[in-house]
């Protein structure tokens, strides 16, 4: 019991210092960055704060890896680890981080909540800031999204600026419209002439059309941003399960290398554990990041199939 509150209390002070280390830089670098804004120097300040926390949903698994690998250097320096691991097997080891990479786990999964909620705060300050009366929609479909945005909305005038559509996926744009030439017949926005964006090409749109159907009810006065999902229970549980085993399994496999006998070893060679760390940490950014339309969910599978053959690959050095 002592031992494990002493390991605790070394892991939390690791996972501080860490926190500390990189919310200054982030915040650092993101204050510089908004310096030349037209703000005041309170609302830089809140912007920046709001960009550092931003970055940890972005990537929530550097801190881990950060915070253990300074965890293992503190009681390998003390000669401690040594001790530790002639005494505590490795499946204890993870009963005292558990509650850590539970927590972990589900930030990486929600991660992507937190991002849009901190954006939110963003858009409402800079919005007010700049007396911008914006409305957006934004459809998820699967790795397709669809971004509705109009300028210059007036409901009691019923008059509408400009409207702005793109499709994006994987932070590439297929297809996009834009349009300063609008009438509101009815419920239904119309287009009087447009521009259209498709297959890397510009071109223009005389035509009458319509843009946006029954778009009063999409677009209520108290409402900035709309965020709709039009993907199917069954396709959302089966990426939720995914994504929760994706998860599972790289923190896994990076607290067994940070755990496992290699590291004890003075003699051992830092630059392969850092390439080790540094490729699954890669794989684990970089792979969810690849969308395939026909073999999409055969290659979730072998995502998550090498993530297994490498935590067992690991597991056989203990």
């Amino acid at each position: 019991m002592i031992l494990s509150i002493y390991l605790a209390r070394k892991f939390f002070k690791s996972l501080f210092i860490c926190v500390g280390m990189s919310l200054s830089i982030f915040f650092i670098f993101s204050l510089i960055g908004n310096l030349g804004e037209n703000f005041s120097f309170k609302s830089i300040i809140y912007i920046s704060t709001l960009n550092s926390l931003q970055i940890f949903t972005y990537i929530p698994s550097h801190l881990f890896i950060l915070t253990l690998c300074l965890f293992v250097m503190h009681l390998k320096s003390k000669n401690e680890l040594i001790i530790i691991k002639e005494y505590v097997a490795i499946r204890k080891l993870f009963l005292l981080i558990m509650p850590i990479l539970t927590l972990f786990i589900f930030i990486e999964i929600e991660k992507e909540n937190y991002s849009i909620n901190i954006e939110e705060k963003k858009l409402d300050l800079l919005s007010s800031k700049k007396n911008f009366d914006t409305k957006i929609l934004i459809s998820s479909n699967g790795d397709k999204k669809n971004y509705f945005i109009l300028r210059g909305y007036d409901e009691d005038k019923k008059i509408i600026n400009q409207f702005l559509s793109f499709e994006s996926q994987n932070q590439k744009i297929n297809k996009g419209e834009i349009s300063n030439n609008l009438n509101l017949f009815e419920e239904d926005l119309i287009s009087m002439k447009s521009i259209i964006y498709e297959n890397d090409d510009f071109r223009n749109e005389d035509t009458e059309k319509k843009l946006f159907k029954n778009f009063l009810n999409y677009f209520p006065a108290n409402t900035g941003k709309i965020i709709k999902n039009n993907e199917s229970n069954i396709n959302s549980d089966y990426n939720f399960v995914q994504l929760i085993l994706f998860n599972i399994l790289f923190y896994f496999c990076v607290s067994m290398i940070f755990f496992s006998k290699k590291i004890m070893n003075r003699d051992m060679n830092s630059i392969k554990v850092f390439l080790l760390v540094l490729s699954i940490f890669l794989y684990f950014l970089l792979i969810p990041k690849v969308m395939l339309n026909n073999f999409q969910y055969i290659f979730q599978f072998f995502s998550i199939l090498i993530f297994i053959l490498i935590f067992f690959k690991i597991k056989n050095y203990e």
